[in-house]
């Protein structure tokens, strides 16, 4: 399929009717669409997903539900899609038409209504063309969503080839879209943003595996296989309890009547948690105005805030009086530091008092050992006659003993404890006692500081907290954000029911299976229901290899797009695909078999591993829709640039629709690159603030006529 035209009424920049035809041709399939920044190219792009999808779009892609949350709800969302002109004028002319309707006959006053009624209104249209429906011949097909900021009332019409079809109006223009034309799970693949197409490579959570999981699912095919094994399933229950016995037909109805209350509760349960989130969008949002005027009043600082300031105040005190302590010891000693050259003397002192003491403890043992020897000597007689004895004594003495050695007094005479205290002290002057002290001078200035910044922010805050006005705004904020916790907390809790009803849903269906087995089934249905075990079974088998298939063929594909788009060809030389359940993940691998982190590649990287995943996944998923590129060649060098242009946008469907702009994501010499693949050219100009229009340029003039308008613009 692909999309003929696209026609804007009154959305966003885009006032009045603004169409674009566009078209492809054999060897032609791409579309430029560009214009200056703030002129409404991704304005356009936001018109396509809500015309599709409506209140869906949220599931489409992150940028939409926080855009909807920001504005909150989906209502007030709405409000700020149309035009602004076109609003001011709406208001200036209902007020004319209220003025003449007193004054108009019946059949004025009904023309009158329906022009009012009209009013406040914005639309959208798109148009299909090769569009296959299974059984209904479709030539064009035309999709129109039309809201009303007045009555917010939203509107969608579905035509096939001009008229309206019981198809649609049966199954219901929603799912009609999410069926036939493409399912807003994979919606994210065809329409994005290329500078954030990298968040397709920094998939991490369980959840984030899991949701891309089932989108990646959808791309493949797989799910309506699962999907049609568990109708086949279905069957097999329905054929059970026709032909069970009296006991298990009882059993079957009683496990089948709780499974039908289970799913109705685990349904309504989902129902409940939705609305309860959109209410809580809004109360968020009511508070976060609450917030903001608080700050428009003076008091930005909340309660939670002064409650942390009031205890950082404390550990701040708490802090401050120890290192006051810490301060308080160091001034001990600052005295001494001040007189350190009287210490150097002491110390001096100190260790030549210690050496005579050394000195006069050796003589003492000297003495002693000559005194012993005189001794010996004389009791074992070995010396005869005092002469020869006393000349010997006197012998030993003066080897032995030092002469003329005299001790002085001791000055100090400091016991071994006094001496090892004091040169712990004078240590610590000499060396840790300056550094600390700076260091702890400067955290003490650190904490003053923060003091007075805490004091300051506490005395503001409490003084403003008894203005009578921010009393009453800060108290209806305080209750709606107990609200909004206590309706958090019930969120959580019937979500927990969910999964809690779903595992039991599990258990049921387990017994269920075993219970079916045991039943003889009549042979009217006993063909019916062993074809259907046999088709179940072949599924089985056939999904099976169907992921092995399409995870071996995704790899293959990946690693082949990332060749031709990298130009490193050896960087990556293996692609892994991990299927788990309803999760999956994929792995790089280097040509030493080394797996490749993901963040540890640039963003450009990135852009090309995501860009080269898309392809991939578009080729496998053979869903012939066409792709919308925003901010193309974000991030990327030439030479990649080059293999985008040349390999990437002309392949990855049969309609590419790209969002430059010129001259910044798309020179001049890279559009000649692309030229020969281009059909359509058009410049979106701005007429004047809040109106936009289209303007349809010859291909080969784009730049030319892109210059002149920019020329004419500002004047150069």
């Amino acid at each position: 399929m692909y999309i003929d035209r696209i026609s804007l009424n009154n959305f966003k920049v885009y006032k009045g009717s603004n169409t674009i035809d566009l078209s492809i041709s054999p060897g032609k399939n791409v579309s430029i669409i560009t214009g200056n920044n703030g002129f409404g190219k991704t304005s356009l792009l936001t018109s396509l997903v809500w015309c599709l999808y409506g209140k869906l779009m949220s599931d489409v892609d992150e940028r939409y539900k926080k855009e909807i949350y920001e504005c909150g709800g989906y209502k007030n969302y709405c409000n700020r899609l149309i035009n602004r002109i076109t609003l001011d004028e709406s208001e200036t002319e209902s007020k004319l038409i209220e003025t003449k309707l007193g004054s108009s006959d019946e059949a004025e006053r009904q023309g009158l209504r329906q022009r009012h009624q009209n009013l406040y209104s914005f639309s959208v249209s798109i148009r299909f063309k090769k569009i296959f429906i299974p059984a209904i011949p479709c030539n064009d097909l035309e999709l129109i969503r039309t809201y009303n900021v007045k009555s917010q009332t939203e509107t969608l019409a579905v035509y096939i080839d001009g008229q309206p079809n019981e198809l649609t109006k049966e199954v219901g223009p929603e799912i009609f879209i999410n069926d036939f034309i493409l399912r807003k799970e994979i919606a994210k693949f065809f329409f994005f943003d290329a500078e954030k197409i990298v968040e397709l490579a920094e998939i991490r959570s369980i959840e984030d595996r899991r949701s891309l999981g089932k989108a990646y699912g959808e791309v493949l095919g797989i799910k309506k296989y699962l999907d049609l094994k568990g109708d086949l399933e279905n069957l097999r229950l329905r054929l059970s309890k026709k032909n069970s016995s009296a006991a298990d037909r009882e059993k079957l109805e009683k496990l089948g009547k709780l499974f039908g209350q289970n799913s109705k509760m685990i349904e309504h349960h989902s129902s409940i948690v939705h609305e309860k989130e959109e209410e809580l969008i809004l109360k968020r949002f009511a508070s976060d105005k609450f917030q903001e005027q608080l700050i428009r009043e003076g008091s930005s600082i909340t309660v939670e805030e002064l409650k942390d300031f009031r205890q950082m105040k404390e550990h701040l005190q708490e802090e401050s009086l120890r290192l006051k302590n810490r301060m308080k010891e160091m001034m001990e000693l600052a005295p001494l530091a001040l007189v350190a050259s009287k210490m150097e003397s002491i110390r001096n002192q100190i260790e030549t008092e210690q050496e005579q003491k050394d000195k006069k403890n050796n003589v003492s043992l000297l003495k002693r050992k000559a005194n012993a020897l005189k001794k010996a000597i004389t009791v074992e007689g070995l010396i005869s006659g005092d002469r020869k004895r006393e000349e010997l004594f006197l012998l030993i003495e003066n080897t032995l003993l030092p002469q003329g050695v005299i001790v002085p007094k001791p000055l100090l005479d400091f016991t071994s404890e006094q001496e090892n205290r004091f040169l712990a002290v004078y240590d610590n002057l000499q060396n840790a006692f300056s550094k600390n002290f700076k260091a702890l001078t400067a955290e003490l200035k650190k904490q003053q500081t923060s003091v007075a910044i805490i004091n300051r922010k506490l005395f503001d805050g409490e003084s403003k907290e008894n203005d009578p006005v921010i009393k009453v705004i800060r108290t209806n904020k305080n209750q709606l954000d107990t609200e909004i916790k206590k309706q958090e907390a019930e969120c959580i809790d019937i979500k927990a029911k969910i999964i809690s009803l779903q595992n039991e849903q599990n258990n049921l269906s387990l017994q269920v299976s075993e219970l079916s087995k045991r039943v003889k089934v009549e042979d009217i249905d006993k063909a019916k229901d062993e074809v259907a075990a046999r088709l179940i079974g072949e599924l089985e088998t056939f999904i099976y290899k169907l992921k092995n298939q399409k995870k071996h063929s995704l790899e293959e594909k990946i690693l082949q797009e990332l060749h031709v788009l990298m130009h490193k060809q050896n960087f990556v030389q293996k692609v892994k695909v991990l299927i788990e359940g309803d999760m999956i993940d994929i792995e790089l691998y280097d040509a030493d078999q080394r797996q490749i982190d993901k963040d540890s590649l640039s963003k450009g990287e990135q852009q090309l591993y995501a860009t080269a995943l898309l392809k991939a996944l578009v080729e496998e998923s053979n869903i012939r829709f066409p792709v919308f590129i925003d901010s193309p060649l974000q991030k990327f060098d030439k030479e990649h640039a080059r293999n985008i242009i040349e390999d990437f946008y002309p392949n990855v469907s049969s309609q590419v629709i790209l969002f430059p702009l010129l001259e910044k994501e798309l020179n001049e010499s890279e559009f000649q690159l692309l030229y020969p693949k281009v059909t359509d050219c058009y410049l979106i100009k701005q007429k004047a603030q809040y109106e936009s229009g289209f303007e349809s340029v010859n291909p080969a003039k784009l730049y030319e006529t892109y210059n002149n308008t920019i020329q004419h613009v500002y004047g150069n």
